[in-house]
């Protein structure tokens, strides 16, 4: 509430910032037209996750400005409804429901824009109350970068389209906690990785963010 307030206080800058994140996000949405049901992110415990919760996530990530909009409370709250005070997003996870109704109601000017349906603003709360309790591995400068690589980068596409987001494997098998010497002999031996052209420094940064989240499968 109080990062609304400030934000509030600071017209240009909010312009400013409004112009230039929903032209973003805009361009976004047109280019996720097409409905889809997405992958969840690997942080989250999905299987463990009620019906509501799951369509609560889609619109978290998703739906929230439109089913297919591709534009979603995320891209302002962050991954893990963090929070962003660059454009005055306040930290969504484990929201209370009545600060929650006034934000979703017309009190985030941000969020007017937004014209989901009561149901759909119940499914967000109890979204927002599984994040409430996800954690993540600190990620270093090299996991970090190992990210970027992993779900972007990689063949232009990044290792995620056969891996999937959290390496548990999807075409391609888990690859969780594989070390630089086996993702090497991978690409040497893997046909459909031959598109795949990294750097040792690349590589190392793959295989630190992999490990990362083998540490976390193992908590």
């Amino acid at each position: 509430m109080q990062q609304h307030k400030n934000f509030a206080r600071r017209p240009q800058r909010r312009k400013a910032a409004i112009a230039s994140l929903w032209l973003g996000l805009s361009i976004i949405g047109g280019a996720n037209a097409a409905h889809a049901e997405m992958d969840p992110p690997w942080f989250l415990p999905f299987s463990t996750m009620t019906e509501q919760e799951k369509r609560g996530m889609q619109l978290y990530y998703h739906d929230a400005g439109g089913v297919g909009s591709g534009i979603g409370c995320a891209d302002c709250h962050g991954d893990i409804g963090q929070g962003n005070i660059d454009v005055g997003a306040p930290a969504a996870a484990g929201a209370i429901r009545s600060t929650f109704d006034t934000m979703t109601s017309g009190g985030a000017e941000l969020m007017n824009f937004l014209k989901n349906t009561p149901a759909e603003k119940d499914d967000v709360f109890s979204f927002l109350q599984v994040l409430r309790y996800v954690t993540r591995p600190n990620l270093g400068e090299a996991e970090t970068e190992g990210k970027k690589i992993y779900e972007e980068i990689a063949g232009g596409v990044g290792c995620q389209a056969c891996h999937g987001m959290d390496a548990v494997g999807v075409i391609g098998p888990d690859i969780r906690g594989k070390d630089p010497v086996a993702i090497l002999e991978a690409m040497k031996t893997v046909p459909d990785m031959g598109i795949i052209e990294l750097t040792e420094v690349q590589v190392n940064q793959v295989a630190s963010y992999l490990r990362a989240l083998h540490e976390l499968e193992e908590h």
